[in-house]
């Protein structure tokens, strides 16, 4: 398989993924500020710097209006930020359209019809007045396109390098969300009202596409602990980081290397290390104060294992 074509469709593949993050952080919140709205000052402020901390977007600059004003512009159709949804779904066409002969026509379709969406001047200008509809677009597609691929795909190295890029980016921005939440909410749990604290931690499992699982698994009313345990060692659900860490190592061995007795290589061996921490780890030990170690250890393998994957196939 050319490298070019597999450079193609890792990034790609990450691009629609971080879209798809980018539009669920921007919807919560959104839909979290109007539940706070009026109920408690500041709180919702929270939830808006918690989106540009995960994202690692810089502070905007004094401007007129609400800090989400500011936030959502600047995540949503900057083509100047290499982060906004709009940049992210162009560079996903982009990589998609240098491979059209390797692709379903299905695929391209699905991701040609959400571009020309979020660039039409009438869509925009109801975004400014409902951006559920805006969010809930780009999901559905980020969905339409995840499902064609598979459903369309031959599932061969192509589609595993395409698999691999989505579990690492749904890996980096599960454990983004859980260190930047963890370590806010901790800082304010004691002047915290227990109430607050709930609809906060929710919100964590909603963007993460968590908490109807979350609910269905435990029914009870949402704890931190269980929160953490859930979206870091649960091994069943598709977003957790066990499961994506496992999924894109077990992509990496199906594609293979040079060495047959090492068919991840050095970015199978990274990722190795990681599961074998999240398999055999007892939560407790790390669900406390070692749990800020723990998130940045494994963050700082899921980058080290992007390197890795592009030394290794040449996705330089």
């Amino acid at each position: 398989m050319l490298s070019r074509v597999a450079d193609a469709m890792f990034w790609m593949s990450r691009y629609v993924e971080r879209a798809d993050v980018v539009a669920r952080l921007l919807e919560v919140s959104f839909h979290l500020e109007l539940d706070l709205h009026g109920v408690v000052a500041g709180a919702q402020e929270l939830q808006w710097a918690a989106v540009l901390a995960i994202l690692q977007q810089p502070a905007p600059g004094e401007a007129d209006g609400p800090l989400s004003a500011a936030v959502s512009e600047a995540l949503t159709f900057s083509s100047a930020n290499p982060t906004s949804i709009m940049t992210c779904i162009n560079r996903a066409r982009n990589n998609a359209r240098s491979i059209r002969g390797s692709i379903s026509s299905d695929m391209w379709r699905e991701l040609n019809k959400l571009y020309w969406q979020l660039t039409d001047p009438e869509f925009r200008r109801r975004a400014q007045d409902s951006p559920h509809e805006l969010y809930q677009s780009v999901q559905t597609g980020n969905q339409m396109f995840q499902g064609v691929c598979d459903a369309t795909m031959i599932h061969d190295e192509s589609w595993r390098f395409i698999q691999l890029g989505k579990y690492l980016e749904r890996a980096d921005k599960t454990l983004r969300i859980l260190n930047t939440r963890y370590r806010q909410l901790r800082a304010l749990a004691d002047t915290m009202e227990l109430s607050l604290a709930n609809l906060h931690w929710a919100s964590v499992l909603e963007c993460c596409q968590a908490y109807h699982p979350y609910q269905r698994l435990y029914i009870s009313r949402v704890e931190p602990e269980r929160v953490l345990e859930f979206l870091l060692f649960n091994p069943d659900f598709p977003y957790s980081v066990r499961y994506c860490l496992r999924a894109a190592a077990d992509n990496l061995a199906a594609i293979g290397g040079d060495d047959p007795a090492q068919p991840g290589g050095r970015a199978g061996r990274i990722l190795g290390r990681a599961i074998v921490d999240l398999e055999y780890v007892e939560p407790h030990e790390v669900l406390d104060d070692a749990l800020h170690s723990f998130l940045e250890t494994t963050s700082q393998r899921c980058a080290r294992a992007t390197v890795a994957v592009q030394e290794q196939y040449s996705l330089v």
